[in-house]
């Protein structure tokens, strides 16, 4: 895209893709993506930072596009993310950086913030709410709600079955989910409690949507028809021993500046109300924005908005930061 320069970047014993617009040097935004995406799910908003004066970069997280990663889920255990995001910081040539992410790349900031104050200056996340701890494991809890109804993400912690489904047709998979996720195609979408595959209560779209081209998505399928499908799911897979790894931890406020941006139609938002009513409790410094007719696909969905909430917020911290130099 030709908006941007690409790079590898070596850091945590992994070779990031890197996408990054503007001077380094400048204020770093690092932009983290969620499933199933790659870094061009923030292409409306790299720009528009480099423009504005900031060094915007957004790597193929682990595991995915052409960073890739291992084939084992134990590697995709969140301390082992979070490293990735503070090596990828260092690598950059800072010390510290402002968080972006939506969905999985929402939760990783979320935990970087907390574990990282001093290197995180501000976070802007999206689509997944912040409640702090959890008071057991994610997959006992989904199978207490679920109980034997299909849930994707107790479908993803099979071995194998998960990636056969989504790699038999990558550009239907991808196809299929983001507009089944998206505001036009929540209202079609129809989980059954007996589905047996992820995608078999998405519609298939008959036009992409303006904001996934038929180029942007033939992208997309470039990338995980390169790195499959095996590392991004093995994040769900390693959840509960992410779990485990922080159920000890007795630090869970986020006190830098914090935007939170949500879509209305979003099913994340509709399935995360009770961690949505607790994020003030966890995030003092907090501003709340939801967009109506907007999915799960926020930053792509509704572009001009959510830059425009972006820049917003940016520019306020930034003032508060010189009014407190004066004094």
């Amino acid at each position: 895209m030709a908006f941007t320069r690409e790079r590898q970047v070596p850091a945590n014993g992994l070779d990031f893709f890197v996408a990054e617009a503007g001077e380094a040097g400048a204020p770093l935004v690092l932009c983290l993506h969620g499933f199933p995406e790659c870094w061009a799910s923030w292409r409306y908003q790299l720009p528009v930072l480099a423009q504005s004066g900031y060094y915007a970069v957004a790597p193929d997280l682990r595991g995915y596009g052409f960073t890739g990663g291992p084939k084992e889920a134990d590697s995709y255990r969140q301390s082992l993310l979070v490293e990735d995001v503070m090596a990828l910081i260092q690598a950059l040539g800072y010390e510290s950086a402002i968080l972006m992410g939506h969905d999985w790349g929402c939760g990783l900031a979320w935990q970087v913030a907390r574990q990282h104050p001093d290197a995180i200056e501000a976070v802007i996340g999206m689509s997944v709410p912040y409640g702090g701890p959890a008071p057991e494991p994610p997959t006992a809890a989904m199978r207490k709600l679920f109980e034997d109804r299909f849930f994707y993400m107790l479908y993803f912690q099979q071995p194998a079955l998960p990636e056969q489904e989504l790699e038999a047709d990558v550009a239907h998979s991808l196809r299929c989910i983001f507009h089944g996720l998206s505001a036009e195609g929540i209202a079609d979408f129809n989980a059954k409690p007996d589905d047996t595959g992820f995608l078999q209560s998405m519609p298939v779209p008959d036009t992409q949507p303006r904001w996934m081209r038929e180029e942007d998505l033939a992208y997309y399928v470039e990338r995980f028809e390169h790195s499959g499908f095996t590392g991004p799911i093995n994040w769900y897979r390693a959840m509960d021993a992410s779990w485990e790894e922080s159920r000890e931890d007795s630090h869970w406020q986020i006190a830098m500046p914090t935007l939170f941006i949500g879509g209305l139609q979003d099913p994340v938002i509709m399935f995360g109300q009770k961690a949505l009513q607790r994020m003030p409790d966890y995030i003092p410094d907090l501003r709340t924005v939801m967009l109506d007719q907007c999915g799960h696909w926020i930053q792509m969905e509704q572009a001009a908005e959510v830059n425009r909430e972006i820049l917003a917020f940016l520019e306020e911290i930034h003032a508060s930061e010189r009014s407190a130099s004066k004094k």
